[in-house]
C-alpha cells in the first residue's frame, strides 16, 4: 500500500502574478515545526500552514480583496484526499488549489498556456488582478459544465481583451460579455454559479458600460 505524504499547491502570486506549483510534504509540519510558509519565487507569501491538533489552518493572502483568508481542514483531508479549493471569502472567486500532483498539473495547464501568450503582459490588461481572478472563475465554470449556450453547445469560445472576456457560441453566434477591470465586475462575477448564452442578443455581466464593445 502506498501512503501519500505530499500535496501540491497551484496558485498565482498575489504580488507578482506568477503562476507556480509547489510540492508540500507532511513531514514539513512535524516535530518542532508547527507552521510552514510557502513563498513565491519573488519572495511573497502565498500560503501559511499551521498545525492545530489534527487539523491544519491554511492562511492565504488574497489577490482579489487584499485580505488574508483562513480555512481549517482535517490533516487527513489535506494529505490523503486532496483537491482543496482556496477562495476569496468576500467574492467567492478561487485563488488556488491543493491536491495531488497529477490533478494540479491539469488545473494549471490552462493558466500556464495563457501565461505564454504575449498579450498577458502587465501593460495589456486594465486590471491584471481582476482579469486573472475572473479568468479563473470562468474556466472553473466551464470545467464544471456550467458555461454553455441555450442551443446545447458546451464548447464556448473565449476572446480576451484588456477590459473584458467575450464568450461566443460558434454554433449560433450568441455573445456574452464578462467585464473584467473593476471591483464591481469582480463582485458581479463572484455572485454567479453558471453562465448561459441565450438568444441572438448582446448580454453582459459586470459594471454597465455605455455601449457594447465592438469587434
Amino acid at each position: 500500500m502506498v501512503i501519500n505524504t505530499e500535496t501540491t499547491l497551484v496558485m498565482r502570486c498575489p504580488e507578482c502574478g506568477r503562476l507556480e506549483r509547489h510540492r508540500i510534504s507532511s513531514f514539513s509540519l512535524v516535530g518542532d515545526r508547527s507552521s510552514l510558509r510557502i513563498n513565491c519565487s519573488c519572495g511573497a507569501l502565498k500560503l501559511l500552514l499551521t498545525i492545530r491538533g489534527k487539523k491544519v489552518n491554511l492562511q492565504v493572502p488574497c489577490v482579489v480583496c487584499g485580505a488574508r483568508h483562513a480555512r481549517l481542514v482535517n490533516a487527513r483531508t489535506l494529505w490523503l484526499s486532496g483537491d482543496i479549493d482556496l477562495f476569496c471569502q468576500a467574492t467567492g472567486l478561487e485563488l488556488g488549489h491543493l491536491g495531488s500532483e497529477d490533478r494540479m498539473r491539469d488545473r494549471a495547464c490552462v493558466d500556464e498556456a495563457l501565461d505564454e501568450l504575449d498579450f498577458m503582459a502587465d501593460s495589456f490588461f486594465h486590471n491584471r488582478e481582476v482579469m486573472y481572478a475572473i479568468l479563473n472563475h470562468v474556466n472553473n465554470l466551464g470545467r464544471a459544465g456550467r458555461l454553455y449556450c441555450k442551443c446545447g453547445n458546451h464548447r464556448i469560445e473565449v476572446d480576451i481583451f484588456p477590459d473584458r472576456l467575450e464568450l461566443h457560441c460558434s454554433r449560433c453566434d450568441n455573445l456574452y460579455i464578462v467585464y473584467a477591470e473593476t471591483k464591481e465586475d469582480l463582485d458581479a462575477v463572484g455572485r454567479i454559479w453558471k453562465i448561459e448564452l441565450v438568444g441572438h442578443t448582446f448580454t453582459h455581466l459586470g459594471q454597465t458600460r455605455k455601449t457594447p464593445p465592438q469587434p
